[in-house]
Formats: C-alpha cells, sequence, structure tokens
C-alpha cells in the first residue's frame, strides 16, 4: 500500500520529482555535509527528551509496531516520543505528542535557531492526519536551540531548548488535502515527473536533484546573472541562454559584464578599478584563511550553538620582493582548539602589513568571537580586523570575470579562472569536507586519525591562501 509520510509530504511542497525519486530511493548518497547536519539533530534530541523525563520513547520502533506501541501509549495517556498514527494512506510520526486533558500537544524538534517558514507546513501536515484519525489537538509547538545559550560545565537542557507556539500559523494552512492527494498521485505514477527548474531547486533546501537538473541547462545560462528577478523572469519567457538575451535589453552593470564575457569568450576586467584595488594593499601580506567546525549542541565552555569553532589556518607571508613563508596550524583534538591556535597566531600575524582573506565576513565572524570568548587576547585581534583587506573584492564587483566562473566569485572558482589551478587533484578539496573530515575523526573518534588525513587537511588549507599568492600576483600583471 502506497503512505504519504510527513517527509514525503514536505518533499512533495518542494518538489514532486524529488518526492517520486526519493520514493522509489533513487536519490544520491547523502553527503557528508547532510549526514552532519542529520547527527546534529540527533544529539539536540536527546537534551530536548531530558524536559519530558516520563515520556514514552518509540523512536527505536518501526513499521506496525511503532504504530501498536503508540496505541498503547495513547490508552494510558503518556507523553510519547516518535508516536506513530496511520489514518488511510497518510502516515506521521510525530516527534513529541502529549496528551493536555483529553486533547493533545504536538511538538515538533528542529536543530534550527529560530523558527523556519517551512516548519509550519510539516506540523500541519501531522495536525490533518492527527486530527482525521480521532485526535484533538491542543497546541503546536517548535523546540529548537537558544541562540543565546552559551556553554559553562554540563549543558542544561532547559536553557539550551527554546519553545514557540506555532498553532496560529499552522491553522492558517487550508490545502493539506490537495496537496497530499496530488503527492500520493506523484508516488504513484511509473512515469517520472518532468524537470521543472524554480526557486524552490535551493528553498527551503538545496535539492539533491538539482546537480542533474541544472545540468540540462546550456553551459552559459541565465541563472548565472546577479539580479535574480531578472533572471527568473528569462527564464520563463523562455530565455535560457545568455546569448539569447535581446541586445537591447537593459541589464544590471554586473551582469552587462557577464553577458560581454560570454558574448566575446573572452575575460573582462577593468585595469583602473584592479589597479585602485591593488593600491590599498600594504606590504608585506598576510594571507590568511581559517578552518572551522560547528555543532548544534555546544561541546566546548564559552560557545554557542553553531558557532565556528577554527581548528585549522593556513598563512602566507608574501613580501614585495618576492620572498614567500608559510604557517600553519592544526589542532590535535584533544581539546578545545582556540586559545592554543590564538597563541601560535600571534606570533605569526605581526607588522603593519595588509591581512588578505577571501570574503571577509567569515574571517571577521570567527575573529571577533574569538575576541569575545578571550577577551585577554581581544586587543591583538582588534588590530588584525583593523588589517583586514578582503581580496574577493575585484570579483564580487565583477572588476574581473572570465565565463568559467559561472556568475560566482567564490575562491573555487576565481583561482581557476585567473591562474588556471585549482582543488581538483586534491584529496580534500572543499572546506565543508574538511571541516567535518575533521570533526568525524579528531573530534567524534568515529574514524581512525591518521597522517594522511592531516596531510590532506594541511594541503587543501594551504591551497586556499597559497591560491590567494597567485591571485594577487596575476592581478599585478594585469595593471603593468
Amino acid at each position: 500500500m502506497t503512505k504519504l509520510s510527513k517527509s514525503a509530504y514536505m518533499k512533495g511542497e518542494q518538489c514532486q520529482r524529488l518526492l517520486w525519486f526519493a520514493d522509489r530511493k533513487q536519490l544520491p548518497e547523502v553527503s557528508l555535509a547532510d549526514q552532519h547536519k542529520f547527527d546534529q539533530g540527533h544529539d539536540f534530541e536527546k537534551y530536548v527528551y531530558l524536559l519530558f523525563p516520563k515520556a514514552v520513547d518509540l523512536s527505536g520502533t518501526r513499521g506496525k509496531e511503532n504504530i501498536e506501541k503508540t496505541q498503547e501509549a495513547i490508552k494510558k495517556k503518556k507523553t510519547i516520543f516518535e508516536a506513530g498514527v496511520q489514518f488511510e494512506d497518510l502516515f506521521v510520526r510525530s516527534d513529541i505528542f502529549e496528551p493536555v486533558g483529553d486533547n493533545w500537544n504536538l511538538y515538533e524538534i528542529k536543530s534550527t535557531t529560530q523558527v523556519k517558514k517551512q516548519h509550519i507546513p510539516d506540523l500541519a501536515f501531522q495536525k490533518y492526519v492527527l486530527e482525521k484519525a480521532g485526535f484533538k489537538i491542543n497546541k503546536c509547538f517548535v523546540l529548537f536551540l537558544n541562540k543565546e545559550y552559551v556553554k559553562k560545565g554540563k549543558i542544561k537542557a532547559k536553557e539550551l531548548v527554546s519553545k514557540e507556539d506555532v498553532t496560529e500559523q499552522v491553522e492558517l494552512i487550508d490545502d493539506i488535502e490537495g496537496n497530499a492527494q496530488k503527492y500520493l498521485e506523484t508516488i504513484k505514477d511509473d512515469c517520472e515527473p518532468p524537470i521543472t527548474i524554480t526557486v524552490n531547486c535551493n528553498k527551503p533546501y538545496p535539492c539533491p536533484l538539482k546537480e542533474h537538473c541544472w545540468g540540462t541547462l546550456p553551459t552559459n545560462n541565465v541563472l548565472h546573472l546577479t539580479n535574480w528577478r531578472q533572471y527568473w523572469n528569462f527564464f520563463h519567457q523562455g530565455i535560457v541562454d545568455i546569448k539569447d538575451i535581446p541586445k537591447e535589453t537593459e541589464l544590471k552593470p554586473k551582469d552587462e559584464v557577464i553577458r560581454k564575457a560570454v558574448n566575446k569568450c573572452q575575460v573582462v576586467y577593468s585595469k583602473e578599478h584592479i589597479k585602485h584595488f591593488m593600491n590599498t594593499l600594504k606590504w608585506p601580506l598576510y594571507h590568511f584563511d581559517f578552518e572551522t567546525f560547528d555543532t548544534a549542541v555546544p561541546i566546548y565552555d564559552k560557545s554557542r550553538p553553531y558557532q565556528k569553532i577554527p581548528f585549522q589556518y593556513s598563512l602566507h607571508i608574501q613580501h614585495e620582493d618576492g620572498k614567500l613563508e608559510h604557517f600553519e596550524y592544526l589542532a590535535d583534538g584533544t581539546k578545545d582548539p582556540r586559545l592554543k591556535l590564538l597563541e601560535q597566531l600571534k606570533g605569526e600575524i605581526e607588522g603593519n602589513g595588509s591581512v588578505v582573506v577571501f570574503n571577509k565576513s567569515f574571517e571577521i565572524m570567527v575573529l571577533t568571537k574569538l575576541a569575545e570568548d578571550f577577551p585577554e587576547h581581544a586587543e591583538w585581534v582588534n588590530k588584525v580586523l583593523g588589517r583586514i583587506v578582503d581580496l574577493a573584492v575585484p570579483f564580487q564587483n565583477f572588476h574581473y570575470y572570465c565565463p568559467t566562473q559561472k556568475g560566482r566569485y567564490s575562491i573555487k572558482k576565481v583561482l581557476p579562472a585567473i591562474t588556471g589551478k585549482g582543488y581538483d587533484n586534491l584529496e580534500i578539496n572543499n572546506g565543508g569536507d574538511a571541516s567535518i573530515m575533521y570533526f568525524n575523526s579528531h573530534i567524534k573518534n568515529n574514524e581512525e586519525v591518521h597522517n594522511k588525513l592531516r596531510q590532506d587537511l594541511l594541503n587543501y588549507c594551504g591551497l586556499d591562501t597559497e591560491g590567494m599568492v597567485w591571485i594577487v600576483d596575476e592581478l599585478k600583471k594585469l595593471i603593468k
């Protein structure tokens, strides 16, 4: 018998093609990043459960057993974790089902730091099914992480968990029945739904089918433009290739650069703007990059939910005469890495030269938190913050653009575009994987910590800063 669960319903809300492939278990393998998110959710649940000490935990049951044990607990008016209820071909497993007299409260646990738009239809579907099954729902709540919580010793569940009553928002949703039938028909259809490219490809989560679906688009498509309202208008009009945009159409300055580069099949750059940027640099240049991990439930004192914990950095010092020095740090995982990292870094970033980073908001955020959490180093950190120069600026402003960047200006796109060198030959070639591989091996001890892994981490972070040296060298050539 075909069943529509709440997770399937939410997939249908995002994309019916996603729902169809998920039902057939034909989605791509779960990424390291997604698995990490799932794990963080489970870690948070453990602390939520502490707030309901007398609840019946059915999280270890499945299928018929889960439904039967739920009915037993309901008869005893017990609060239930993972309560399973089926009505016809609709099925829900509710995170927490709590009796209130003859009625029931419904709780959804979310390892986020706020209630999000997508949490509401999730609860609305559950409420619909439970009411059809004969239950009276009193209130609907979302339990989520208190972003202001700071760990000091043992985790205090009552302080870590925030609660918000979303009953009114849930009751405003009135399309559950129609949507549920539509999604059931999608599941039953032998033919896969057609590719439909919309804003939902990225909302509320990046779709695991996006790479395949978007791979059907032209190499230089209008979704590479920066003005999202305009590019969706083009797309819906059937103008998909940038070369097909009518010549008389006025574009934003950045998008005009993209169009020019694509139509001429060449790099477009502004010598004047690049020269101005280069004149802001003070030598020697301290090319710097952090690697961090984060957790839903903080694991170190003086840290908060999802705070970026730096465990690694790379520093290339580029002198005006061409001399290059390299320093690096990679924590061993035995304790909070922040203080030792700071103490080593203080001896390496000295003088008055520019501290060069790529997309400065990240490094500024991490350094600012370090100054807050370790005030004895705040004076030094603040001096470093005052020296930061963002190497991404010429690329953010599209003062340099190569069609291979596909509208993006991350270092992963800029480095190969301007130097011909990239990350493809590295064992670890993106920050997300670096973060999670370090966390799994050094913090969770799920994997053996071996020299090769540590070297792979050093190679990746090292390329981030050496790559910035190469980018500066190429920019210097452009203004000669």
